[in-house]
């Protein structure tokens, strides 16, 4: 079993699909004013199945995303001021530099379906065919 997971990890260097990291999701305050937003956030993505982790900590967000990069989290979600009073948030994936902002809703349908194992996917989908 280490030899395979040892296998995994240098295929993938780390980077791994969504659905096999360990920590699939960070969920990021700009200001301490969005602590409780993000705390919504991590419990809905929760309840949605998702393996999601809060950085509440009074840190620069740049600081926050560089540590959550190099710790290859696939995806880290930057709550702010603005965010919480509009009910949405801003996606980076690992490895873009570009941030997509979306609806809490959205973002979770979104995650939780790219979340799901291939193999679940497949079956799920093989049942809806009959």
């Amino acid at each position: 079993m280490e030899r395979f997971l040892g296998i995994l990890i240098e295929n993938y260097a780390g980077h791994f699909p969504l659905w096999f990291a360990p920590v699939q999701v960070v969920a990021a305050t700009i200001t301490s004013d969005a602590d409780a937003y993000a705390l919504e956030v991590v419990e809905e993505l929760r309840a949605a199945g998702l393996k999601v982790e809060p950085d509440l900590r009074n840190e620069k967000i740049n600081y926050k995303v560089r540590e959550h990069s190099l710790a290859k989290v696939p995806v880290i979600l930057v709550c702010g001021k603005r965010e919480s009073e509009e009910r949405t948030v801003s996606m980076r994936r690992l490895g873009s530099q570009n941030q997509t902002s979306m609806t809490l809703d959205e973002c979770v349908k979104a995650l939780e379906l790219e979340a799901t194992p291939p193999d679940i996917a497949r079956s799920r989908s093989q049942r809806r065919a009959r």
